[in-house]
């Protein structure tokens, strides 16, 4: 798990969490539930979760008094202590399904979730809320949510890997820290807005992990060879179009020199709050040589579209390549920003018809793309 200090400093100064005092019968409810279990194994996280649940209960109450709560479903009452897990999930708000992700100690930029909360038909929530418990202090904080269908698009942008058999890590740069929204969407939003995988249509024998579900790496193959015709993907533009509007910016200097010989094409990659809202773009510069080859240059430079700002590149992103990804043949290289670097780039030349991947990654988050030339 990362740890960036900077960052965790700026996620708990920027993003205040909304607080929620706990009082002496939160606790004796908490207990009530936790002592049902019969497994002291799961005792304390059936305790954490019951104060997490009764305490954004409320939260809520106090907002909408006259707020609808289901419990019937909810995990925390079952009767199963064979398979207890640390997140609250199967409460349903006005039609919607929450999922309640309790911690006692939020103190690095990822929170750790159990698949099968995301992955698993029966257990997926509409939103999925970020809850730290701080029994001593008798304090809850409210972190954020996130919606599912935002959950999905992200992991459809980055690469995310499961840091073991049961978790995937969240960052908390994701989770929405305007918790009011959450009501505006429970008393103004169809369920059906955030369409939700469906039981019947999911064979629980052949659940495959959540980057190869909600494709991570772009399906579609970026078709290189179509920029010669200007013709470029969805996403995509000529980096002629861009420098119109980027004539003052340093960082384009490179990709400016290559787009006289070169068809380039840039793409804009946005890390979000990891890079406190640093847009980056990719850049690819294609040549036709002799024998059916193409000399490929990949670069990523700072995106900036106000005239004069000259920003440098994150220190410790990194720019990897890979020929022939996914066969017997495949190769990478890799490069890995330095301090008051503008401009990271690798460059390579190979036959027409073959396919490369690249991948752009900072802190556990990797943004992909794969290519045909």
């Amino acid at each position: 798990m990362i740890n960036n200090p900077v960052y965790s400093r700026y996620w708990k100064q920027e993003l205040s969490p909304k607080v929620i005092w706990l009082e002496p019968e939160h606790f004796e409810s908490a207990k009530e539930i936790s002592d049902r279990n019969l497994s002291e194994t799961h005792e304390w996280t059936i305790y954490l979760n019951a104060l997490a649940l009764l305490g954004f209960e409320e939260w809520l109450r106090e907002r909408i008094p006259d707020v609808k709560i289901n419990r019937d479903n909810c995990s925390i009452f079952q009767s199963d202590s064979a398979h207890v897990i640390d997140v609250v999930y199967n409460l349903s708000l006005g039609g919607f399904n929450l999922c309640l992700i309790s911690v006692d100690n939020l103190i690095d930029d990822f929170v750790a979730v159990p698949k099968e909360v995301i992955i698993s038909p029966e257990k997926t929530a509409h939103f999925y809320v970020l809850l730290e418990v701080l029994e001593e202090e008798e304090q809850l904080n409210i972190h954020g949510f996130l919606r599912y269908d935002k959950l999905v698009k992200y992991c459809q942008s980055i690469n995310l890997e499961a840091k073991s058999d049961s978790y995937y890590q969240l960052p908390l740069s994701w989770f929405d820290p305007e918790i009011n929204n959450l009501l505006l969407y429970s008393c103004f939003l169809s369920p059906t807005a955030i369409p939700l995988p469906s039981v019947a249509e999911v064979n629980h024998t052949d659940i495959q992990s959540l980057s190869q579900t909600t494709s991570i790496v772009n399906k579609a193959l970026v078709n290189v060879s179509s920029w010669w015709l200007g013709v470029f993907e969805e996403g995509w533009q000529s980096t002629k179009d861009i420098l119109k509007t980027l004539d003052s910016n340093y960082a384009w200097g490179s990709a400016r020199s290559k787009s006289l010989n070169y068809h380039c094409g840039a793409k804009k990659l946005d890390f979000g709050l990891l890079l406190n809202g640093q847009a980056l773009a990719l850049v690819i510069n294609v040549k036709r040589l002799e024998d059916n080859e193409v000399d490929v240059l990949v670069q990523v430079i700072p995106y900036d579209e106000e005239p004069g700002n000259e920003e440098y590149l994150p220190p410790a992103l990194k720019l990897k390549v890979t020929l022939n990804p996914n066969t017997s043949e495949s190769e990478s290289q890799e490069v890995i920003t330095r301090k008051a670097d503008n401009v990271i780039q690798l460059e390579f030349s190979e036959i027409i018809g073959k396919q490369f991947q690249v991948e752009v990654g900072f802190q556990g988050a990797v943004i992909t793309e794969k290519f045909l030339l």
